[in-house]
């Protein structure tokens, strides 16, 4: 999540290019391709502010109006399919998003070429969308060409290449392949200290999804490293109040509260909830899911009326959430 200050200069930037578009649009036509450019460059800001909603509308209206100036096999036409696309997935449309993602690459294919560097994009995203449908046999193979296709043209430790392999290494853990998810992460943890540098947030996320896989795996002491470290690295470059934060201290009291560290567990529960509330709201569902794992600890050292009054509050969040 971004700090205050870059959100509400972001914020800024996409108001100021919403107030001109009623100016480029009499200036360059209703079905100007150009004017598709500036509604792309609006709906791409939103979509990286998750603001899908607001994105589908331009990015819907960027892709009609070069449907109908464009050949129907222009590359332009491939990279509004693809761009749509990557909104529905995001609201979870997948039905929607898949024969655009399918007619997004074959278009580049065709105009392209099947090895073309630029391709990777397309099939890395398509395997994202099987692996959001859970179908495994789709999305394994799409990311293994992506993979190829960037390795050759990239080399082997270029970013790029590393968000094939973290991705490929997600599928891996969700389908119960822990030691071929392993491998995947720690080269992209490898790549990603090269490239960031070992304190960078980036580093932080990988190393928490590592933690997660020695957690799922029972490997509490591992997991337990991890989760320090990625903590220590988001203390530093973060604000104190950012939620990425309050995500490792909750990871990581979770480890001590399984481990029977339980008074630095509960500091780290409380720690993590005060976080969560000020900087999500009291009504996040991250607020609700750390209670719940207070509550366990609460009653694990026979606090039963603090475990009961917290359990009420917990109700009526989650009655909030329906």
């Amino acid at each position: 999540m971004p700090e205050p200050e870059a959100q509400a200069d972001m914020n800024d930037n996409i108001q100021a290019l919403m107030s001109l578009l009623p100016q480029m649009e009499e200036a360059l036509g209703a079905e100007n391709p150009e004017l598709a450019d500036y509604l792309t460059s609006i709906g791409l800001l939103l979509y990286h502010e998750s603001r899908f909603d607001e994105a589908e509308i331009f990015l819907d209206r960027a892709l009609v109006i070069r449907d109908r100036v464009l050949a129907v096999d222009h590359p332009d036409i491939g990279s509004a399919m693809n761009n749509l696309a990557m909104v529905y997935l995001a609201q979870t449309k997948l039905q929607d998003a898949e024969p655009l993602f399918r007619q997004a690459l074959t278009i580049q294919e065709k105009s392209l070429g099947i090895e073309h560097p630029s391709l990777a994009s397309a099939i890395n995203n398509l395997a994202e969308l099987y692996r959001a449908m859970m179908r495994v046999e789709k999305a394994e193979p799409l990311y293994k060409r992506a993979l190829e296709i960037r390795q050759k043209f990239l080399g082997d430790d270029h970013v790029e290449v590393a968000e094939v392999l973290l991705n490929l290494g997600l599928l891996y853990r969700d389908h119960g392949r822990p030691s071929e998810a392993e491998l995947m992460l720690r080269q992209v943890l490898k790549i990603y200290e090269k490239f960031f540098g070992p304190e960078h947030p980036e580093v932080a996320e990988i190393l928490t999804n590592l933690a997660s896989l020695f957690t799922a795996s029972d490997q509490l002491d591992t997991a337990e490293a991890f989760h320090r470290r990625a903590l220590a690295i988001r203390e530093a470059a973060l604000s104190p109040g950012n939620p990425k934060v309050a995500e490792s201290l909750s990871r990581l009291a979770w480890i001590y509260h399984h481990s029977d560290h339980l008074a630095r567990a509960e500091s780290l529960y409380r720690r993590a909830i005060e976080i969560y509330e000020e900087s999500l709201g009291p009504e996040h569902p991250s607020v609700a899911a750390t209670m719940e794992n207070l509550v366990d600890l609460l009653r694990k050292t026979d606090r039963e009326q603090d475990a009961d009054m917290l359990e009420n509050k917990i109700a009526l969040l989650r009655q909030k959430e329906i």
